[in-house]
């Protein structure tokens, strides 16, 4: 039963005997399972390491066990850490593998990873892969056991910046939303956009994971770009859609929603300008003064990421305002 554990079935005999018949000295368990005295010992050692049982202290010093249930939780918990481990080390001789940029072969620069649990390790190593920041689009259609990002939370919590823009058709997945809700207050930056173009995630300028075919749900096969001019364009897109995209917000009913966009005070301050008025004379058409006019542009202008005047009148143009 719990050989796949690492304790070995004479092991495991003598914890099943302490829990069908109750703690007992080594000398009393040896008898029940009719083994020497000393390599009976030796098996109360290890299962006293491995969690599975205590010891009671002098005169009887009994071996008592630890309830099954809550043992191998315990054996689960360390096997799942010491993987969690490997998996790491694994990340890092990888990542510092292809980071050998001089010796790496044109074949190389993109990996095709097919099968869905293989896709879904894929995207794993690109979030492990992160130091900095992480991009992300999230379009449909939904996988429907979506769920909480773990290694999101984890590599948000170690510092890594998540921005994801979110298809504006994931508000109406309940599942996907609520988790949405965990990633953003636990520091995500989140945004929403229309129409989507595709799923991606990108990790730093190190990697990026793009699946095959993203009209299915499955994503039985996706590929891994490494740094080339491929990935530049995968960064340049996330960048052009986060642009455009509106900031999303948590409710106080635990949902989402898009923040307001524009006032109606703000869209008639930014048609004045865009009709070419200067600063004091959209000013005095609005009765504010032009320090006014210049904060409220600037503020306009953050929210857009917009580095210029003029290309604040783009996003508005794209994004409706206008």
């Amino acid at each position: 039963m719990l050989g796949s554990g690492g304790l070995g079935a004479e092991n495991e005999a003598t914890y099943l005997a302490l829990v069908r018949d109750g703690a007992a000295t080594v000398e009393e368990l040896a008898g029940r399972v009719g083994r020497p005295v000393e390599e009976v010992r030796r098996a109360v050692d290890l299962l006293q390491i491995e969690g599975f049982v205590h010891r009671t202290p002098p005169p009887r010093e009994l071996v008592v066990p630890v309830p099954p249930e809550l043992a191998v939780e315990q054996m689960i918990e360390r096997h799942e850490q010491e993987l969690q481990r490997t998996r790491e080390a694994a990340y890092r001789l990888t990542a510092a593998a292809f980071n050998q940029a001089g010796d790496r072969r044109t074949e190389e620069l993109i990996e095709i990873v097919t099968g869905q649990t293989a896709v879904g390790l894929a995207f794993d190593r690109v979030q492990r892969t992160a130091r900095k920041d992480m991009r992300e689009l999230v379009a449909p259609p939904y996988a429907a056991s979506a769920e909480v990002n773990r290694t999101q939370l984890d590599r948000q919590a170690d510092g890594v910046v998540y921005r994801v823009v979110y298809d504006s058709s994931a508000l109406a997945d309940a599942v996907l939303s609520a988790s949405a809700v965990s990633h953003v207050r636990a520091g995500e930056q989140a945004r929403i956009a229309d129409d989507l173009p595709t799923k991606l995630a990108v990790a730093d300028r190190e990697l990026a994971l793009l699946p095959l075919d993203w009209a299915t749900p499955a994503h039985d096969a996706a590929l891994l770009v490494h740094p080339c001019s491929l990935l530049d364009a995968l960064v340049a897109l996330f960048e052009t859609v986060w642009s455009r995209a509106s900031p999303l917000s948590v409710t106080e009913s635990d949902g989402l929603s898009a923040e307001a966009t524009m006032s109606a005070e703000d869209r008639h301050l930014l048609s004045l300008l865009v009709a070419g008025l200067t600063d004091d004379a959209a000013g005095a058409r609005l009765g504010v003064s032009r320090r006014t006019v210049a904060r409220r542009v600037q503020v306009l202008m953050e929210q857009t990421n917009s580095r210029s005047r003029l290309q604040l009148g783009w996003h508005a143009r794209e994004r409706g305002w206008l």
